[in-house]
């Protein structure tokens, strides 16, 4: 679907309202509180809580990044967009916004402005998303345990790890006098590397 094919975006002249209006710029969070304090109706979107989240989010997104293109061409001024602050630049400030955004990978933007992704994300598809990054997250803090308990850095490569293992397992290891749950320990670590940074 080309962008002229595209449906409109309800959310446009709001969001250029609150943009306008936010003059060293807002939160995605702030911005999302905002349109509902002017009365944006989301109430056609889904009943579920987590799929009316990403509805929210998407529709936003999809706002931001159709408006970034709409005033670059108007009127010369870039419309910065990252999660925790969103910001129209001029001047001094655009230069090196545009050359960061020009840099960086169009994945995401094609993504929000492609309609077909909202109407293909269901609440299966966003628990699904949800989950993930939920275990992503859970691996991410018993990776930061693992290390600690091979007295490694964050930093530590494949190869750190397993040399620190071979180290500690043969001080731990009982058949040598050392302590069985010290060896389970740094065996557990271990096993907790190998899927984390093997996978």
């Amino acid at each position: 679907m080309s962008a002229a094919e595209q449906p409109l975006n309800p959310l446009l002249p709001a969001v250029l309202q609150l943009l306008r209006a936010a003059t060293t710029g807002i939160s995605e969070y702030d911005l999302l509180k905002r349109l509902e304090a002017l009365g944006v109706d989301f109430s056609a979107l889904s009943a579920e809580p987590d799929l009316l989240l990403f509805q929210k989010h998407f529709l936003l997104m999809n706002a931001l990044y159709r408006l970034q293109d709409t005033l670059w061409c108007e009127e010369r001024v870039w419309l910065s967009i990252t999660p925790l602050q969103i910001v129209l630049e001029t001047s001094a400030e655009l230069a090196s916004s545009r050359a960061v955004s020009a840099g960086a990978s169009t994945a995401l933007r094609d993504y929000y402005l492609d309609w077909q992704q909202l109407n293909a994300t269901d609440s299966a598809a966003v628990n699904a998303l949800l989950h993930g990054f939920w275990q992503r997250f859970h691996a991410v803090d018993r990776r930061a345990a693992a290390l600690l308990a091979l007295q490694l850095e964050a930093d530590a490569s494949w190869l750190d790890v397993q040399r620190q293992y071979r180290r500690l397992a043969a001080v731990a290891h009982p058949d040598r006098g050392g302590d069985g749950a010290q060896f389970l320990a740094v065996r557990e670590a271990y096993e907790v590397l190998r899927r984390v940074m093997l996978r």
